[in-house]
């Protein structure tokens, strides 16, 4: 039995977790595996996995469900990837016969399945993948920036949802790694003017960079930045999108700068409190206003890869630094207690 290294949890917590040898995944006749090459730290996904424990998590675990590297073998059914092929692939597998499954809602499946999660996932030296989850890409893009595209995945959903008409003005709460995305790609979409806010000038100056207006947000005094944003855009924003998710006073006052006919688009779950947001119904019924969420979504992999292909967003403006395997938690405590930090990569093969 071949074996690898891996970060593992026995259980919730970092107490349960270690870097150890576990067997090689065996490739099937309709799988790819793959040398994982890089593999970004999802903040919210991992942190839970070193505290209280996933979600979808059944342990023992193996966390990452970012990443990209080379096929190193491939099922005797597959045909779209060969050995030596540089892939990433989509993490989430649906079992295809559920109700949601059956009606065309994949992510919605009674079944679903998360690499990183319930299945083993990308911090490790292999990962095993059904092959119709794994796309191959050109070496014009690197292997990580390739690990970006499932997040890339979850900030096209973002704009899709936001309904973007041609000339709308646009806002984006929060410039993490998924904040800073979804602004590149609303600053190549049809939109008007983009603008960015956060409480961190080092955040606003990597997208100030890359061609976006940005405002500082004074946490003590809300009124600054709506004064700046009503001055700029006097008859309302057409789209306000929560990309930070740590403020529910913000997002509630936010809400009134929205233009008639405006959207506001919730991306991001709130990790602390308050969790709950109020909305006055007089002033959504006025404006005719819609609050909407970016949903997780399914197949539009090869559609990220072009963003990429294609230089619309900018990779290494989101990248702050990596790690190999033997690092991992000390990787995870800077992204977990780095407020600088945006996404962080590590390199288990390295």
């Amino acid at each position: 039995m071949e074996m690898m290294k891996a970060v593992v949890y026995e259980k919730p917590g970092r107490a349960n977790a270690s870097i150890k040898e576990i067997p090689r995944p065996v490739c099937g006749d309709n799988d790819v595996l793959i040398k994982v090459m890089a593999c970004g730290i999802c903040k919210p996904a991992e942190s839970s996995h070193d505290r209280t424990g996933s979600l979808l998590g059944v342990y023992p675990a193996v966390p990452g469900h970012e990443f990209s590297g080379i096929a190193v073998e491939v099922g005797k059914n597959v045909r779209h990837v060969k050995v030596g092929d540089r892939v990433t692939a989509d993490n989430g597998v649906q079992c295809g016969t559920c109700h949601y499954c059956q009606i065309g809602l994949p992510t919605m499946c009674e079944n679903f399945k998360s690499q990183g999660h319930n299945l083993q996932g990308g911090f490790a030296q292999y990962v095993l993948c059904k092959a119709e989850k794994v796309y191959a890409f050109s070496d014009k893009i690197s292997f990580d920036s390739a690990c970006l595209c499932e997040l890339l995945n979850c900030a096209l959903s973002c704009v899709d949802n936001a309904e973007l008409k041609y000339g709308d003005n646009v806002a984006i709460i929060g410039c993490g790694s998924s904040g800073s995305l979804i602004a590149q790609l609303i600053k190549h979409s049809c939109a008007g003017r983009v603008v960015a806010l956060d409480l961190l000038a080092s955040k606003l100056d990597r997208v100030s960079k890359l061609g976006i207006e940005t405002i500082l947000v004074d946490p003590n005094d809300y009124d600054k930045h709506e004064n700046v944003l009503k001055e700029m855009f006097p008859h309302g924003l057409d789209v306000i999108i929560d990309a930070a998710g740590d403020d529910g006073p913000m997002v509630e006052r936010m809400m009134r700068l929205l233009a008639p006919r405006g959207r506001f688009v919730m991306y991001s779950f709130f990790y602390n409190e308050p969790k709950t947001v109020k909305v006055e119904p007089g002033l959504m019924i006025r404006k005719g206003l819609k609050i909407t969420s970016a949903p997780l979504q399914m197949y539009r992999f090869r559609d990220c890869i072009s963003i990429l292909e294609q230089r619309k967003v900018d990779p290494e403006s989101v990248i702050s630094c990596v790690y190999p395997l033997d690092k991992y938690f000390e990787a995870l405590d800077r992204v977990m207690h780095d407020a600088e930090v945006l996404k962080v990569i590590i390199h288990p093969n390295d």
